[in-house]
């Protein structure tokens, strides 16, 4: 079972009166780990000042860029879809 942690946030200053997050670190712990590093685009509406942040609500940003089942899978060490890619020999080359 996978779990899920914010790591730490990058915030910007704007104006005297808010704060924005334009960045994030993730982690994602089970029998491995993978940790990664969000980058955020313009604050989205309704815009959440930094102090009213949760956990929960920055994880839903890294899952809207990340793919949560492939990372879940990853450290849990089962082996994800994947296509199997092989080499082959070039046709024009005999």
């Amino acid at each position: 079972m996978s779990n899920w942690k914010i790591e730490g946030l990058y915030v910007a200053q704007i104006a005297d009166y808010a704060e924005v997050v334009t960045a994030g670190s993730w982690a994602c712990f089970g029998t491995k780990i993978m940790r990664g590093k969000l980058t955020l685009g313009p604050p989205g509406v309704p815009f959440v000042q930094y102090a009213d942040l949760t956990e929960d609500k920055v994880l839903g940003w890294v899952w809207t860029q990340v793919d949560k089942e492939f990372v879940e899978k990853d450290v849990d060490g089962v082996a994800p879809d994947v296509p199997v890619v092989a080499a082959k020999p070039l046709p024009w080359v005999e």
